[in-house]
């Protein structure tokens, strides 16, 4: 998938017409249901808040269909790992990856059109943000960015549009964070952080829960953030035995 007009999924969302409170952007899921609760209630989120969670509801985690049935109640972008499960829909569960297989288990088709339906891109207007999965390439309009950099983008050498992980990355390409200068401030997950990441352009809110980290939101217009603790690991931890490697700011990723 190389451009947003092969993605099954509608590009972009705004804000729905009626007034909003808060908007509360909630971090990578991936199956962690009650740690999900729990920031929502600490939130003490009412009907006249907007949620909007960052994709990656599935896989790793203990309660991934709790997950998507929470989303469904709200809004979410498309994640990389939903999108997956697109691309592998009429895949036997034989031929899948374990973990793979076992949200398939769990899930229903309409669950996964759904999925098919989600955006690559939700608007903020009130509080010039943008919330994508990953990340965004400097220099191009949110409508003219490529799908597989809002799904997967990461160290980066523009104007190249190539995307590597941090630990393929060749010397000098670095981060999309250092190069994104608007317009929008971007929240973004997907890239398992040490801790959040709050700079002029960009906030970046998977703390890798599912890892036993945290799970983090941050809240509009005021740009708080709020983290709840993992009750466990659930799938192997990111900060040990993986290597750090650095995203801006003093922070830094796990890859």
């Amino acid at each position: 998938m190389s451009d947003a007009r092969n993605n099954p999924a509608p590009p972009s969302a705004t804000s729905p017409p009626r007034a909003f409170g808060r908007t509360i952007v909630v971090g990578d899921l991936h199956g962690c249901h009650d740690e999900a609760r729990e920031l929502l209630s600490r939130l003490a989120v009412t009907s006249s808040d907007r949620v909007v969670f960052v994709g990656d509801l599935v896989d790793r985690g203990p309660a991934r269909r709790e997950c998507v049935e929470l989303a469904m109640q709200h809004e979410c972008v498309l994640g990389n790992h939903e999108e997956n499960h697109l691309r592998q829909r009429r895949r036997p569960l034989e031929k899948m990856k374990p973990d793979h297989a076992a949200t398939r288990r769990v899930l229903e088709d309409v669950h996964l059109n759904w999925f098919a339906s989600l955006p690559l891109w939700v608007e903020v207007p009130d509080a010039n943000a943008l919330v994508v999965h990953a990340g965004v390439l400097p220099d191009l309009p949110i409508h003219e960015q490529p799908a597989h950099s809002l799904l997967h983008a990461q160290c980066v050498r523009p104007p190249d549009r190539k995307s590597y992980w941090p630990s393929k990355a060749p010397e000098g390409w670095t981060f999309w964070t250092n190069h994104w200068k608007g317009p929008g401030r971007v929240i973004f997950g997907h890239t398992v952080l040490d801790r959040p990441l709050v700079s002029r352009h960009a906030v970046g809110i998977d703390t890798g829960c599912v890892h036993g980290g945290s799970l983090t939101a941050v809240v509009l217009p005021d740009w708080e953030i709020v983290s709840v603790p993992a009750r466990r690991d659930y799938f192997g931890p990111k900060g040990s035995g993986v290597a750090r490697y650095p995203v801006m700011n003093g922070v830094s990723c796990f890859s």
